[in-house]
């Protein structure tokens, strides 16, 4: 779909979320360039970790439904032509009391817009899904439209099919200054100025960092220490997607998200009962995990996965930003209406990274846009 006024746009990073509203804007027909300090892929940003959810029945809340669902099509159609999937869909499971918040809350938003969904049991979830720890009363929530992705396989292929339609790119080249003008907005490099009709800030948890960043920002994105842990399997076959659904753990003695093995021989455990530690800036990431993280990670591993061996064979650390309220900020900047903001994703945005991609696409050639939703809405921090 191209459009008649086509614009020179830059995109400032080139994560998951930059790739994509790459593609998105030239299918357009738009004229796009997108700057990143590293290259695309890494793993220095919010893009990375091997594995990453998909799921429909979603505890956050049913306002982000419409775009996982706009969302589904376009992973599909993005990975038609790959021996390798992207997205594998595998279902999903939210498991923990009938009375715990999340679970109440993936309850709540299957029924209110009567997604499909199963409530199983202890016994029946025992049956069928032995991977799991289970103590008596325990339910689980399955959402058979969920799945497990490649992040980096699909940034590489968001990448490629934007540059195919003509987005270029230009790795290892940092955005030193955005400058809006009355002809356009300025982006300086250490090697060049280039003049942009619009400007689009996908940069992950480097959002507010420097003048620029936290002149259009209209909030403090703050970066955090995310940590996982690598656990191998005594049942290889057992443990993976076409036999194990992603999970979210709610226990009191531990929280977290597991994937099903996509390196071979192990399960990743992402824990949310451990804290995910503020940084001052992305640059700043301690690779190094203190012992005593690790452990917290193995004992949850010990007492709610019965199939991993609960000794850590790899542990990886990324980062990503998160916004006062947790949700993502996404429009035009309230600073300067030709900057729009991608940011602020706050571990949300992967799975909705096509639909989201829509929605810049949007706001960049006809500043609005029908997908959009308040709750991502910049301007909704006027008030504090």
């Amino acid at each position: 779909m191209e459009t008649e006024n086509k614009l020179d746009v830059a995109i400032v990073g080139a994560g998951i979320i930059g790739v994509m509203s790459a593609w998105q804007l030239a299918e357009r027909g738009h004229r796009v360039t997108v700057y990143d300090q590293w290259n695309t892929p890494n793993d220095r940003g919010a893009s990375a970790g091997e594995s990453r959810i998909f799921r429909t029945a979603y505890k956050e809340g049913a306002d982000y439904v419409p775009l996982m669902q706009k969302s589904l099509p376009m992973w599909q159609d993005l990975q038609a032509d790959r021996d390798v999937p992207i997205l594998e869909m595998c279902g999903g499971l939210t498991i923990g009391s009938p009375d715990q918040v999340d679970v109440q809350s993936v309850l709540e938003c299957a029924k209110s817009l009567n997604l499909e969904h199963e409530v199983l049991e202890r016994d029946e979830m025992a049956k069928r899904y032995p991977q799991f720890g289970l103590d008596d009363g325990e339910i689980g929530v399955y959402d058979p439209n969920a799945g497990i992705f490649r992040p980096e396989l699909a940034v590489q292929t968001a990448r490629e099919a934007g540059k195919k339609l003509g987005a270029k790119y230009r790795p290892y080249t940092p955005v030193l200054n955005i400058r809006p003008t009355v002809e356009g907005v300025t982006v300086d490099t250490a090697e060049d100025a280039e003049r942009f009709d619009k400007v689009v800030l996908a940069t992950g948890p480097w959002a507010t960092k420097g003048g620029w960043g936290k002149t259009f920002a209209p909030a403090k994105v703050q970066a955090r220490r995310l940590v996982a842990g690598w656990f191998p399997a005594k049942d290889v076959a057992l443990h993976q997607p076409k036999n194990m659904p992603i999970s979210i753990r709610r226990h009191p003695e531990a929280g977290f998200s597991c994937f099903p093995i996509m390196d071979g021989t192990a399960v990743k455990i992402l824990p949310h009962h451990l804290d995910w530690v503020d940084i001052e800036s992305p640059e700043e990431l301690p690779r190094l995990i203190e012992p005593e993280f690790v452990r917290g990670i193995e004992r949850a591993v010990e007492r709610l996965m019965p199939g991993l061996d609960p000794a850590a064979v790899r542990v990886s650390t990324w980062t990503e930003g998160f916004t006062p309220d947790s949700a993502p900020i996404v429009g035009p900047s309230p600073t300067d209406d030709r900057v729009v903001l991608a940011i602020g994703m706050s571990g949300q945005g992967f799975k909705f990274a096509p639909a989201v991609g829509s929605v810049v696409a949007d706001y960049v050639t006809n500043n609005e846009s029908a997908d959009a939703i308040g709750i991502m809405d910049p301007n909704r921090f006027d008030e504090e």
